[in-house]
């Protein structure tokens, strides 16, 4: 039972409930659809513990490769409806959609022994470049937009913030892991091991506040 209490599952977790007191009533269907979201991230970190087994022996990277068109499918809506509160967002998504898709099945395709048994590493990078990009540009559009906006009391600031941040620490993770993996921690973990920890605490701290900040807004 204990093993998968994890910092992943429970901050997931917690994310989840957060979003499932904060946005059942929300009236945006993309801000209601991250509760859907988060129950399938927190069905797949489970499913993934109980396949790998208790020693972790058993590969469990097909199912994060399936989860992975869940992750970049919903993250590109999210997005597309951020973005096009100050823009027309299709060209920009629509484009970064293809690409990700693109990317996915080439990485999927290219490799005989490949297919969905070794995580897909390059899709991940590159999704999450475009995550990064779609952050800084939703943020250059804030930047010149005229309206007044509390960024501390703002749900939009808040999510984008958490993305931005745990996309961009895990590319800068990913380019460098051959050299992070060989800094050993306590307990016999290598560094890598603590900084994506890290990353997801961060990132569904950050979205679990925008969600009460979205049920702030609406409420008062």
């Amino acid at each position: 039972m204990f093993q998968y209490l994890t910092a992943n599952t429970v901050v997931e977790l917690i994310c989840f409930i957060a979003a499932l007191l904060c946005l059942a009533t929300d009236k945006s269907y993309v801000w209601r659809a991250m509760i859907l979201y988060l129950l399938t991230t927190c069905i797949t970190e489970l499913m993934g513990i109980y396949i790998s087994g208790p020693h972790k022996l058993i590969s469990n990277h097909w199912l994060y490769n399936i989860f992975l068109l869940c992750e970049g499918g919903f993250t590109h809506l999210m997005f597309a409806h951020l973005i096009g509160k100050y823009t027309n967002s299709k060209p920009v998504i629509f484009t970064g959609l293809a690409i990700f898709i693109g990317i996915y099945i080439y990485e999927l395709t290219n490799n005989y022994n490949h297919h969905l048994y070794i995580y897909n590493i390059q899709t991940f990078t590159v999704m999450s470049v475009l995550f990064v990009l779609y952050s800084l540009y939703y943020y250059y559009l804030q930047l010149k937009d005229d309206s007044y906006v509390v960024l501390k009391y703002s749900p939009e600031f808040w999510w984008v913030a958490g993305t931005l941040f745990f996309y961009f620490t895990n590319t800068a993770c990913n380019i460098f892991f051959n050299q992070l993996k060989t800094i050993t921690l306590w307990n016999g973990y290598h560094l890598t091991h603590y900084i994506f920890r890290l990353l997801n605490i961060i990132l569904y701290s950050c979205w679990s506040y925008s969600f009460i900040c979205r049920k702030w807004i609406s409420k008062y």
